[in-house]
């Protein structure tokens, strides 16, 4: 854990998670693996497992499981993105409200 790394009440990281603040990551969320940051808000209720998420928004209510490299991106409230095979490991995304991918 390198840098300001703030986390919200009843959330859990994992073991073998790596953070590089600044983060904040909200209320009730669960990073379970993956690289997270520098420069990410994660927030309430959301789930991330293995992705490598930077420089990105992850709204309230989002479950990403991806092993992609997600940069620079704004997810919106209740998104999903989640990995099926043969995916492209780097993407940048704008998802509305509601938005389900399957990588």
């Amino acid at each position: 854990m390198n840098g300001n790394i703030m986390v919200g009440k009843n959330s859990k990281i994992e073991k073998g998670v790596k953070l590089n603040g600044p983060i904040i990551i909200g209320e009730n969320c669960l990073v379970e693996s993956g690289i997270i940051g520098p420069n990410v808000s994660i927030g309430n209720n959301s789930k991330i497992s293995k992705c490598n998420l930077s420089n990105s928004i992850i709204m309230e209510d989002c479950e990403i499981k991806s092993e992609s490299k997600i940069e620079n991106s704004i997810i919106s409230k209740n998104s999903k993105i989640l990995q099926k095979e043969n995916f492209d490991a780097s993407n940048i995304f704008l998802l509305g409200e509601g938005t389900k991918i399957y990588l």
